[in-house]
């Protein structure tokens, strides 16, 4: 069992009386529920140092330059929890038996002198105090954010030093009066539910250095005064936690964060709410839906039962590769092979399955000499046919239920039983013409998805939709052999909205529970106990208008600009390497086309040849600096992304 020891320095300034703790767990919980400790404080994680405001002691009316006798206490413990409490109690005893001196110093002065055990400090002149108090200050240092430190261009969360390196706003906010316990406003969990565009974004969670939705979203919170100062230099400090955490250019109409907040700041306009004031210090593509107290246990992350999320498709990412590029030399040769194998059996044979493939309508009228340009202008005008959607749809379902997806991720084995996942609905919508291009819905409902498995899923349905490939390679990759799926787009990518529903259950037969009570007995604070369930249907027509102006409208209007879906095709059709020699009538995977582990594709081209090459090489460039990060981060970093 550990050992926590609470002690004190033999310091005492005008300004801060300093309490050393002997264990840094035991320091990070305190900081973390601070609420239970009776005032503001200020701390040190590098020297275990609580600091707290002369303000508690003058509210226990506790004289100037009187020694505070602190208790030394062994906290052994098997929780924080425990321990925290333990901390409380002896702090609430130790306010009574101060309390209770002081009144019978008022009432008894003399004989109160003579009977007191708070020793007066050594006499001092008060340019001794007033050099004491300047020490005490300075010996405390504050964790801050550092816009200045950086560690290879990105920003870090770092202790500084106060002596001569803090800001004058910080010397005055660790003084200032309204961090005594009179002052302080409360705090509450609640569950944030937001939407977002993420173009422009590196991803959803916050990242010292890069721009982050939350980073702006936290910083609004902090401004509308919805987080205090002290919590504002680091945002772990007020338990923020999200739902869904989206990687980079990905869009959410609905994602969630738990955190606690001062529900009233002060600062707001009659008639106004914290969730209008945030608003108007967000960018319009970043909306604030709800805020909704909830129960203190509750975890964004960890309550989510299931995502929903949608992607975006132009259709004419189903044409067959262009005539002369590597990957449709690959299909003629696995054509010509196919008839080669059926006149075996039949020598009248003359036709296969890749005919179409290989002589595709679209490139028979429109012809291959065409730069990239006229090419992509040519392929906005493709109809993908009934007979064409209903074969997508097919290939599409083989993803519904339970399987091991370690192929749709980086950095998983197929051993690793966290690449089993549970895909409960899978739907393509009607084809929608928008502007010139046609486009498809794809909407998936699953428990949870992994880091890029979504956008791969999307790459293995093209691949196969355009490639006439068997079907049965969807099930091959989830089999043991490991494979290359090249990820598809981010920009189509968007999160519809994470579920709670075992929560609500939870919340709803709580509250029937709470309602009986409170109609047996004259309880006030049962009503405070009551919780509303977790949802977005009260934000459905403001969430609807927001995906139609800010992420659908953005998607086509980006795709319009960019070509983003034509240049990764590109760089599909000009891949060279054994990498998609999967991709054959019978959707089997050869021994050549299987990869080892840590190896993000075997392209062999380093210079493009044809038309829209320096595009193809960004988009290889592109996937090679995703996957390189992703490798580097460690298993539980892998599973809180998504997408």
């Amino acid at each position: 069992m550990r050992r926590f020891r609470l002690c004190t320095l033999n310091k005492f300034s005008p300004r801060f009386f300093l309490l050393a703790i002997a264990n840094r767990d035991l320091l990070a919980q305190l900081i973390a529920d601070s609420a239970h400790l009776p005032a503001s404080i200020i701390y040190d994680p590098g020297l275990l140092l609580l600091c707290v405001p002369h303000q508690w002691f003058v509210a226990l009316g506790i004289a100037k330059g009187q020694r505070i006798p602190v208790q030394r206490t062994i906290l052994d413990s098997d929780t924080i929890e425990e321990k925290v409490k333990k901390l409380a109690s002896m702090t609430q005893r130790l306010e009574q038996e101060v309390s209770a001196a002081t009144s019978a110093a008022t009432a008894a002065p003399e004989a109160d002198a003579a009977q007191s055990t708070k020793r007066p400090l050594e006499d001092s002149s008060a340019a001794t105090d007033a050099t004491t108090e300047a020490s005490a200050e300075d010996s405390v240092k504050k964790a801050r954010f550092d816009d200045s430190a950086t560690r290879g261009g990105k920003k870090k969360w770092e202790r500084r030093d106060r002596r001569g390196t803090g800001r004058s706003d910080e010397r005055e906010a660790a003084s200032e009066p309204s961090g005594s316990s009179g002052d302080r406003l409360p705090k509450r969990k609640v569950a944030v539910k937001f939407g977002y565009c993420g173009i422009g974004y590196s991803g959803l969670q916050i990242n010292p250095g890069v721009k982050t939705i939350e980073g702006d979203i936290f910083d609004a919170f902090c401004t509308a005064g919805a987080v205090s100062k002290d919590n504002a230099v680091n945002p772990n400090k007020v338990g923020l936690q999200r739902a869904a955490r989206t990687d980079r250019g990905v869009h959410a109409a609905g994602n969630l964060l738990s955190l606690k907040l001062i529900l009233q700041p002060d600062g707001l306009q009659e008639g106004e709410t914290l969730v209008d004031k945030v608003n108007s210090l967000l960018p319009e593509f970043i909306r604030i839906w709800g805020v909704t107290r909830v129960q203190n246990g509750f975890n964004a992350r960890q309550s989510c039962d299931s995502r929903m999320y949608e992607y975006l498709l132009p259709t004419y990412v189903f044409i067959p590769p262009k005539p002369g590029s590597t990957m449709h030399e690959m299909l003629k040769r696995l054509r010509d092979e196919e008839l080669a194998k059926l006149k075996e059996s039949n020598p009248d044979a003359d036709s296969t399955s890749l005919d179409e493939v290989i002589a595709h309508p679209f490139w028979s009228a429109h012809g291959t000499e065409h730069d990239f340009a006229t090419d992509v202008a040519a392929k906005k005008k493709y109809r993908l046919s009934d007979t064409e959607l209903e074969r997508i749809r097919t290939i599409f379902a083989k993803f519904s239920g339970s399987h091991n997806f370690h192929n749709f991720t980086v950095g998983k084995e197929f051993r690793d039983r966290s690449c089993q996942r549970f895909m409960k609905t899978l739907t393509i919508s009607p084809t929608k013409v928008i502007g010139d291009c046609e486009w498809v819905s794809i909407k998936l409902h699953g428990q949870s998805f992994m880091l890029h498995q979504i956008r791969k899923m999307v790459g293995l349905l093209v691949l196969v939709g355009r490639s006439g490939a068997g079907m049965g390679l969807v099930d091959e990759c989830f089999g043991p052999a490991r494979v290359h799926i090249p990820k598809a787009p981010g920009l189509g990518l968007l999160l519809e909205q994470p579920i709670f529903e075992a929560y609500n259950r939870r919340i709803g037969n709580n509250n029937d529970k709470l309602t009986r009570l409170m109609k047996k007995s004259d309880n006030p604070g049962l009503q405070d106990e009551l919780r509303e369930g977790v949802g977005y249907k009260d934000h459905e027509d403001q969430m609807t208008k927001f995906k139609q102006a800010w992420i659908y409208d953005r998607i086509t209007a980006t795709e319009a600009d960019t070509a983003e879906f034509a240049k990764w095709l590109n760089y599909l059709d000009v891949f060279q390497g054994p990498d998609f020699e999967y991709l054959n009538p019978k959707g089997v995977i050869p021994a050549k086309a299987i990869v080892k582990v840590g190896e993000f594709h075997r392209d062999a081209s380093k210079h493009a040849k044809k038309d829209g090459d320096q595009q193809d090489q960004d988009q290889n460039q592109d996937d090679d600096d995703e996957d390189k990060e992703a490798y580097a981060m460690k298993g539980n970093q892998l599973d809180e992304y998504e997408g």
